[in-house]
């Protein structure tokens, strides 16, 4: 399984490289869910979008709904975890990759379709957690007994989950909380990039690389959920919505 999960890889990478020099060369013009991202996770995104719409295309034509397409997408996540707690690195990493996919297709189905609804978007944020619950726990297994590992596993499952929980609560409080840090495209894309990676790798360079992975998730996104909670504190001290330039002029608590 190793051997060909190497295989696999290897064809997703040509694959990806051979799309990106076109997708450079097409500047196809950004979506609008975008315009929040700079930088790397821009372009990938961008290019992930792009490279996407004969799939989205497919979708249509086979009339498949957007939340047969999240089921698709947390089918293929589980996949990954249970690949990944086997040691089955490359193919985790795939089924990770199109799972995430998945996950961009259903948003953007719904939309092109006029089918968008409240409770399309309550399964689908589920989902995500069921998602991210499968890929970490996972790794937390085959990371097992290394302590270290286990407890970066651990660590960034807890702090995905506080992440995700904050912006929601703050929502259901009438607050909107500004996108910043390491939000989910950012951990999923770097849990991408570590598992395709480990599968070239020893069994020993392949567990390091993947607990300082979930290392990163977890302080990167422990941070971005004490961010969430003080923001969304002070917005709602003050009573009011975040301003435009909120990130040049962080808001002030009330006296």
């Amino acid at each position: 399984m190793v051997e060909t999960g190497q295989w696999a890889v290897a064809l997703h990478i040509a694959v990806a490289a051979a799309s990106g020099v076109v997708f450079l060369v097409a500047q196809p013009a950004r979506p609008a869910r975008l315009q929040d991202y700079r930088g790397p996770m821009a372009a990938l995104g961008g290019w992930a979008y792009w490279v996407t719409r004969p799939v989205l295309g497919a979708a249509r034509v086979l009339r498949l709904s957007p939340a047969a397409v999240s089921g698709g997408g947390v089918a293929l996540s589980v996949a990954a975890g249970v690949l990944a707690g086997l040691g089955a690195f490359g193919w985790a990493g795939v089924a990770l990759l199109w799972g995430s996919a998945a996950d961009l297709l259903d948003g953007e189905l719904a939309r092109s379709t006029g089918t968008s609804s409240r409770a399309g978007a309550f399964l689908d944020s589920n989902l995500d957690r069921v998602s991210e619950f499968a890929v970490l726990s996972g790794l937390g297994f085959v990371l097992h007994p290394e302590r270290a590992g286990v407890v970066c596993a651990v660590g960034a499952l807890a702090a995905s989950f506080m992440v995700s929980y904050a912006r929601a609560r703050g929502e259901g409080l009438g607050v909107a909380c500004p996108p910043f840090g390491l939000e989910r495209p950012h951990r999923m894309a770097l849990l991408i990039f570590s598992l395709l990676a480990a599968t070239f790798l020893s069994a020993r360079a392949a567990a390091e690389l993947l607990t300082y992975a979930c290392g990163t998730v977890a302080l990167g996104a422990g941070l971005t959920a004490l961010g969430r909670m003080v923001i969304i504190h002070q917005l709602l001290r003050r009573g009011g919505e975040p301003s435009p330039g909120w990130r040049e002029t962080p808001p002030r608590a009330a006296p």
